[in-house]
């Protein structure tokens, strides 16, 4: 297993670096990369939102896979005072918001830190209305390091890091390249897998897209690329859209991913338990089925 070492110091600030954080400017458009190779997938959260549930399947997976790293692919935020889509509690206010995305994260951190891993958070749709509504929220590490001082701190030791751009790369292979795409469309289109079909035939690469909340699992055409829809840990209750059109294979469920060198997908949701650790649960289509899936 490859774990994230930490690196070097800087002789003008004495500030030690994470290897992840090295050489990466910041911006909007440059992807991040993920060097570990076991990599927990949640998606949009859309806290305070999240289904309850999972919090405790996802602290399992995190010691009993040896979890590296746990990417917040997008719509940590909900942001619900300007999201006509859910059916959300105006009670809340933004204080007691930022306290549960405190809260999860410092609890996620206390997981992955004996195994010295990190979490990363990526940029989705909902996060962007804070930052397009509130001054001082200039981009995701601005918004992520003005929640609470603690939180500041560890980001300062490298233990959350953040991606501005929505589409990042991670799992590298033997020879150092990486083999998956992450995302988080601005847009998703009605057709199952499409998007990361897409993605994955003009990346070369397996891909996970989330926004979508659809959660399941497919090969492409050339059965080269594993194609993911991350589902999210939102709880689908509180959506208003219309879900009339989805297909057969369009499952709304609150699950989670686990990404590995070399391995199938494995997919964790809301109401099911795989029957041993390192299985799929029983949402997730078994392999002959997503080999007839094209």
């Amino acid at each position: 297993m490859r774990v994230n070492k930490q690196a070097r110091t800087s002789s003008a600030s004495q500030m030690v670096f994470p290897m992840h954080e090295l050489g990466v400017s910041a911006g909007q458009g440059l992807r991040r990369k993920i060097y570990e190779t076991r990599v927990l997938v949640a998606s949009d959260a859309h806290l305070p939102y999240f289904d309850p549930s999972l919090l405790s399947m996802m602290r399992s997976t995190i010691h009993e896979c040896g979890i590296q790293c746990v990417l917040w692919l997008g719509d940590l935020f909900d942001c619900h005072k300007y999201n006509h889509l859910v059916l959300a509690d105006q009670r809340l206010i933004w204080k007691q918001e930022k306290q549960v995305i405190v809260d999860l994260l410092m609890l996620i951190n206390e997981d992955l830190e004996k195994a010295g891993g990190y979490q990363m958070v990526s940029r989705g749709y909902h996060d962007n209305l804070w930052l397009n509504r509130h001054p001082g929220t200039e981009d995701m590490r601005s918004l992520i390091r003005n929640l609470d001082p603690a939180i500041a701190t560890l980001m300062q030791q490298g233990r959350i890091s953040i991606s501005d751009s929505a589409t990042l790369e991670g799992i590298p292979n033997v020879r150092g390249e990486m083999t998956w795409v992450f995302t988080h469309p601005l847009h998703y289109v009605p057709t199952p897998f499409q998007t990361p079909r897409e993605l994955a035939q003009r990346e070369q690469k397996h891909c996970i897209a989330a926004h979508a909340h659809h959660f399941d699992v497919a090969r492409n055409a050339e059965q080269t690329f594993w194609t993911v829809e991350a589902g999210g840990i939102f709880r689908d209750k509180f959506i208003k859209v219309d879900a009339r059109n989805e297909t057969a294979w369009r499952r709304k469920k609150s699950g989670f991913w686990v990404i590995m060198e070399d391995a199938q997908p494995l997919g964790f949701c809301s109401g099911c338990a795989s029957s041993t650790m390192g299985t799929s649960c029983s949402c997730v289509r078994s392999m002959q089925d997503i080999q007839t899936a094209r």
